[in-house]
């Protein structure tokens, strides 16, 4: 019992410290306006929140309300019966088995389009992103452990672990949409799936004839068409080494058909332990957290499975290894170091605030 209370504060603290806050979004219902009742709905998908505010323009059949509640139950949908491997009855969950006893198994076509789009940033960062390190967050178990239960794991269980891995054992049949591996491994979208539900959601939003939406599904964000009252959207990015009210500057959007910005940071999942901080973004090269010089990374992109993708192999990598990965997905950075320097790539520049 006293686990699962230890447990449910950590899971507390890690909503509260999601790497963008929406400027825009306040936990309480806001003023009404000449235009719309502005109304942010709040739950809970994919192991972090969910942040919907949505204007849906008189070309839409349906109210602010009925649709954000659509929007977070497609989001949970998506988690729970394809991309949670957590969820038994779930697609990814069924595929994992079948990759663990060698079965090639036929795959939906919204799994496929996942794991396409994951593999190719793990394939494009050489590995800086593996959606198939399972094993090795296991045997680190930074996400579940207390700072008084943690323990540093062996070179020997890291080595074992690392085994199970490795994204390069992913086999493709694009023809009859199946997968299987060459070994055992198994599938984790916690690096690219809440990105993935944003083009999901975007999707919806053009069907809808929405103008304007701004969606965060934990550390990823949606801006989409524009405000009514035609002010920009204002994205804040956190300052790693300070409270998740402490802003270090944001991005700020004109009116763009749609944006999607993810964050990835050593502040999010983490454990202190003898003055080391040991967080969840774990490279393969070492089979232990990323030493990149940085504490958060925020990728600007075109496509949510992108931008979370590559935020996540970007810290990895370091800022100046980023800058050719990022080339290839026409995506900016805004790049934070342990010393609190920040780094903007040229395409952000003019849309940089800092504070």
């Amino acid at each position: 019992m006293l686990r699962d209370k230890t447990f449910l504060l950590r899971l507390a603290l890690i909503i509260l410290s999601i790497g963008l806050l929406i400027i825009n979004i306040t936990m309480k219902k806001r003023r009404e306006n000449v235009v719309n009742d502005e109304r942010t709905y709040y739950d809970f998908a994919m192991g972090t929140s969910v942040a919907v505010l949505v204007y849906p323009g008189k070309a839409s059949d349906a109210s602010s309300e009925q649709l954000s509640l659509e929007l977070i139950e497609d989001i949970q949908r998506l988690d729970e019966e394809v991309i949670s491997y957590r969820v038994d009855k779930s697609e990814t969950s069924r595929l994992n088995a079948g990759l663990k006893s060698g079965e090639k198994i036929a795959v939906s076509d919204e799994l496929m389009t996942i794991i396409k789009g994951s593999y190719r940033i793990c394939e494009d960062s050489d590995g800086a992103l593996d959606i198939t390190l399972g094993p090795l967050l296991s045997c680190w178990n930074i996400e579940t452990a207390t700072a008084e239960d943690f323990v540093v794991p062996e070179k020997d269980d890291i080595e074992r672990s690392l085994e199970e891995t490795g994204y390069e054992k992913l086999i493709m049949d694009e023809g009859e949409n199946s997968i299987h591996a060459s070994s055992p491994i198994s599938l984790n979208f916690g690096s690219t799936g809440k990105g993935y539900a944003l083009d999901i959601i975007r999707q919806k939003l053009e069907e809808e004839a929405v103008t304007g939406a701004l969606i965060s599904v934990g550390g990823s964000v949606l801006a989409y068409g524009k405000k009514p009252d035609g002010e920009a959207w204002r994205i804040g990015i956190r300052n790693p080494r300070k409270s998740a009210e402490d802003m270090i500057g944001y991005l700020e959007f004109e009116a763009e058909p749609y944006i999607c910005i993810s964050t990835s940071g050593d502040y999010e999942k983490y454990i202190e332990k003898d003055g080391i901080r040991y967080h969840h973004i774990l490279d393969r090269a070492s089979g232990a957290p990323a030493r990149s010089g940085l504490s958060s990374v925020t990728v600007v992109s075109r496509y949510g499975i992108d931008s979370d993708g590559l935020s996540t192999a970007c810290f990895v990598l370091g800022i100046d290894k980023s800058y050719e990965l990022l080339s290839k997905y026409n995506a900016e950075a805004v790049f934070v170091d342990e010393n609190g320097v920040v780094t903007v790539t040229d395409g952000l520049k003019d849309n940089y605030k800092g504070n």
